[in-house]
Formats: C-alpha cells, sequence, structure tokens
C-alpha cells in the first residue's frame, strides 16, 4: 500500500485487519483518507489468480460492500492474476495487485495502474505444458472438434487417456472459464481463447525427423501417394498422416508451398522413404516428415481426397502451421478463418441459444 499512500491526493491511509484467510469477511479492510472524505478498501486474497478463483472472489467482495451498506471499493489479491482475471475485475469497477508487479486501484478520482507482465512467473514449466501435453492435447482436439456436452467415461474411451488425467484436464479447463460443466458433461465454452494460449505454449513447432528429395511430381506424385497410404493401412503399426501445408492446401489452399509434409513412426518413414523414391538432400528438400509428439495422433486424423489419404485434424494442422513461420501463419489463419472458426462459433452460439 506504500504506492497509494505516495498519492498526492491520498492523505492517508488506516489499516484496519490482517491479511487471513478463511475469515467470514474481507482478508483486510483499509480506509483511504481524502480531501473529499473516507473510502473502504476491502481485500480479498486468493491462492489462485485463474478467472473461477477471481469471479468468486470478486463475488464475495460486491456482496461484503451491499452488506456494509456504506460506500467500499474491493480489491483481489493473488500470487498472479491473469490477464482474462483482470478483465472480470474491471467490468465490477474492482482493483487488483498481485507479486508479479501487476496492479489496479481506481475510485474517486485516484487511479494507480501497474501492467508489468501478462505471463505468469510463478508458473513452472511442467505446468504451463499440462494442459497442452500430448495426451491432454488428445483430450482438447476432441473437445474442439466434437463440443459435445462429454461424460468423462466417453472421453476416457475416445482418447484413451486415463480418467485422473481426464479429471486434471477438465479441472484446468474449469479453472480458466474455458469449459462449462452440468449434469449432461462438460462442453468447450471458450474455443479461441483455448487456440491462441496453445499455439503460443512452449514447443509448439513440431519436431522434424527426416527430410529429403523425391524426383515424383505431378499425377506420378498423386498416384504414389495413394500406393504409399495404401501401404500404410496394411502394414501394423505404421502411422502415416499428411501434415501441415499437405493438409491446408488440399482443404483450405491459400499460398501454395511446394513438397509434401508428413508425420510418421519408425515404419512410416521407412515406407515414405520408399514409395516416394525419397533421397537425401542437403539443400532442395521437398519432402519433411516430423516425428509424431502424440503416438496416438492419428485417432483424430481426417479423410483427405483422393483416398486413402489421410492427414492431421485441421486443429493440428492449424497448430503445427502456426508454429512453423511467417508463410505457415499465414495459412494458419486463412486455414482458421475459413475451416475453424465458422465451425466453433456455430457450436458457441448452439450452446447459447440452448441456455
Amino acid at each position: 500500500m506504500k504506492a497509494l499512500e505516495r498519492l498526492p491526493a491520498v492523505e492517508e491511509v488506516d489499516v484496519h485487519g490482517e491479511l487471513l484467510l478463511n475469515r467470514s469477511g474481507p482478508d483486510a479492510l483499509l480506509s483511504v483518507h481524502t480531501a473529499s472524505g473516507i473510502r473502504h478498501i476491502q481485500i480479498e486474497a486468493k491462492s489462485s489468480g485463474e478467472p473461477r478463483f477471481i469471479r468468486d472472489a470478486s463475488f464475495r467482495l460486491r456482496d461484503w460492500a451491499t452488506h456494509r451498506g456504506e460506500p467500499s471499493y474491493g480489491i483481489v489479491m493473488a500470487p498472479f492474476i491473469s490477464p482474462e482475471s483482470r478483465e472480470i475485475l474491471r467490468k465490477e469497477n474492482q482493483g487488483w495487485f498481485d507479486m508479479a508487479g501487476n496492479c489496479l486501484i481506481s475510485f474517486d478520482g485516484i487511479h494507480l495502474e501497474i501492467a508489468k507482465t501478462d505471463l505468469n512467473p510463478f508458473s513452472t514449466k511442467r505446468k504451463q505444458r499440462s494442459l497442452f501435453s500430448p495426451k491432454a492435447g488428445r483430450v482438447l482436439r476432441l473437445l474442439l472438434s466434437e463440443p459435445g456436452p462429454w461424460k468423462g467415461t466417453d472421453l476416457v474411451s475416445r482418447t484413451r487417456v486415463s480418467a485422473g488425467q481426464i479429471s486434471k484436464i477438465r479441472e484446468a479447463l474449469l479453472d480458466r472459464e474455458w469449459a462449462s460443466a452440468t449434469q449432461e458433461g462438460l462442453r468447450i465454452s471458450q474455443p479461441a481463447a483455448i487456440l491462441e494460449a496453445w499455439k503460443d505454449s512452449p514447443g509448439r513447432s513440431p519436431k522434424l525427423a527426416v527430410s529429403g528429395y523425391s524426383l515424383l511430381s505431378g499425377k506420378s506424385l498423386d498416384a504414389h501417394l495413394q500406393i504409399l497410404f495404401s501401404k500404410a493401412l496394411k502394414t501394423p503399426y505404421a502411422t502415416v498422416l499428411l501434415a501441415a501445408h499437405s493438409v491446408a492446401r488440399r482443404v483450405a489452399p491459400y499460398a501454395r508451398v511446394t513438397g509434401e509434409f508428413f508425420y510418421a513412426d519408425k515404419k512410416g518413414v521407412e515406407l515414405i522413404k520408399e514409395t516416394l523414391q525419397m533421397e537425401p538432400s542437403e539443400h532442395g528438400a521437398n519432402i519433411a516428415i516430423y516425428e509424431p509428439e502424440d503416438d496416438l495422433i492419428s485417432l483424430d486424423s481426417i479423410s483427405l481426397l483422393p483416398e486413402p489419404l489421410r492427414g492431421t485434424s485441421l486443429i493440428q494442422t492449424y497448430l503445427d502451421l502456426s508454429g512453423m513461420g511467417d508463410r505457415a501463419k499465414e495459412a494458419a489463419s486463412f486455414l482458421y478463418d475459413e475451416k475453424i472458426a465458422p465451425k466453433l462459433l456455430s457450436e458457441v452460439r448452439r450452446e447459447y441459444d440452448q441456455r
């Protein structure tokens, strides 16, 4: 509160309580003396600054202010208050401060705002990746592609992810208010926010396993691709999927990027090398094969023409393109606008109408 005391309009700040958790009332109460009178500030402390917890704190502050029957201003404090949480408080005309240095106090002509960082300095890399890990990503792709609502047992069955991890993913989505839960099940409510955070998460760029050159082109290449995928269907435990630009140009053509892009495991790599007559090349490679981060990436693959070609899901394709450079990012934006956003928005509108 030292910064508040240093403001010219503030004459004195009285502290009426300590920051104690689990009290039946605000965790602290301040009285701010100004030339226009005394304004009480109620402070609610939270151990997490995720939207669900901040919304609860905001409600409590509003409720306590009503019961006091006198002018008061609410402030929430937490280790880190996310941008989404700040927006919740701003709409309620409430303030915040956190241990990362972010702060807003605004009332009666007094305005103190510090925007230090939008990144949580207390979040570990493991925690940051937990919601976007390979298995969690498998669940998210299903929730985004088929909004549901989904029961936990159905998610386990469709994604082959354990019930315990499904429960953790569910809680993480609810904490961020990216999903809603009813008796019918879990449903995504903020798909755009999930994709934005996902594409910017650490380690999003696909990992190149091997690249090379093929002399095949045009109709000859198309014919050999059909042969490749026919072989893959008959080869046990072989993963071969078209990816990135190869999927985008077939479902939402934007800027033509030469070459073919794949996800493949070891057996799949050998099939690609053999069928497409791929040779090593230090320069001018026109075949790129990426290593699947998820060994079940084919679970939500999509059919492409001509059959039996298959590729990564639209969500996976968008994420991969988003991490592959400027031209790829432009193709990702076009894919999102043309194919992904219309479906996501229609599902969100449908959920809203059902409410």
